[in-house]
């Protein structure tokens, strides 16, 4: 009896101890044939990302390609959301613009990230967006704590899954 009550506690206080990846979204109607770009500065999440949008339809213009458009019009990151660029990006066929900001965790792995995709009508209106946290276990670098943490690729499909929720 006293091992059961053990085991039963143990398993208890591991539940207790452990958090699964937590995701926090607003979204709207995202099209299917949409054409995306990713903006520059969000790093190896935004093109993992990318990969995922690209691996379930969507048309995805990289972090490079648009930067070479930012350079070759004069727009900085900054200024993008301007009505005379987004009516540039507009032209050159994007629909929207994929903006990530990411802070990776003590094991390199995406800590958190906010996701946002915005319009390139409407004067850059917010189609979607995701405020994504890793889950965690235990103490820090544990068993549990890694089997509970999302690598990149993991991150990118749970963050896709959210933003393409309606």
């Amino acid at each position: 009896m006293k091992a059961k009550f053990l085991i039963l506690s143990s398993s208890l206080m591991f539940l207790i101890a452990c958090a699964g990846a937590g995701v926090s979204q607003s979204t709207g109607r995202i099209q299917p044939n949409l054409v995306i770009a990713l903006a520059p500065s969000g790093g190896v999440l935004a093109d993992a990302i990318g990969i995922e949008l690209f691996n379930r339809g969507f048309t995805v213009v990289d972090t490079a390609q648009f930067s070479n458009f930012m350079v070759r019009h004069d727009i900085s990151e900054f200024e993008f959301s301007q009505p005379q660029n987004l009516k540039l990006i507009k032209e050159e066929g994007i629909d929207a613009i994929l903006m990530v900001k990411s802070v990776a965790g003590y094991d390199q792995k995406p800590q958190s990230a906010t996701v946002r995709l915005n319009s390139t009508d409407d004067w850059g209106r917010v189609i979607a967006g995701v405020s994504w946290k890793n889950g965690w276990g235990g103490m820090r670098g544990s068993i549990a704590d890694r089997s509970m943490r999302k690598d990149l690729p993991g991150a990118a499909k749970q963050i896709v899954q959210s933003l393409l929720r309606r």
